[in-house]
């Protein structure tokens, strides 16, 4: 876990003067570190899977559940696992917020 921080760090100061003297902390998580914080991350991936097209659009979480709708009056799906998919997170919130 460190050493690969260090890398990452590595790369930052090469483009952003100064960075270093600007660390105040630091932690490393691995990906099991991750889903043992939060069961949710299998494996690691903070985006809710994979992101092929069979687990894209009318099929993610599920294809009965358009609209972010559950089968559960006012309960909606939103999230990373959700359209717009993964490193949008934020979007189906955006998504669902305009639709109610």
């Amino acid at each position: 876990r460190e050493a690969y921080a260090d890398r990452v760090e590595a790369i930052l100061a090469s483009h952003i003067d100064g960075f270093r003297s600007t660390v105040i902390a630091r932690r490393a998580y691995s990906p099991a570190d991750l889903e043992a914080m939060n069961i949710n991350l299998v494996g690691g991936d903070p985006y809710g899977g994979s992101s092929t097209i069979d687990q894209s659009f009318l099929w993610r979480p599920f294809k009965a559940s358009r609209n972010h709708e559950t089968g559960i009056k006012g309960l909606y799906h939103i999230g990373a696992s959700t359209h717009p998919g993964a490193g949008l997170g934020g979007g189906s919130g955006f998504l669902l917020a305009g639709r109610l």
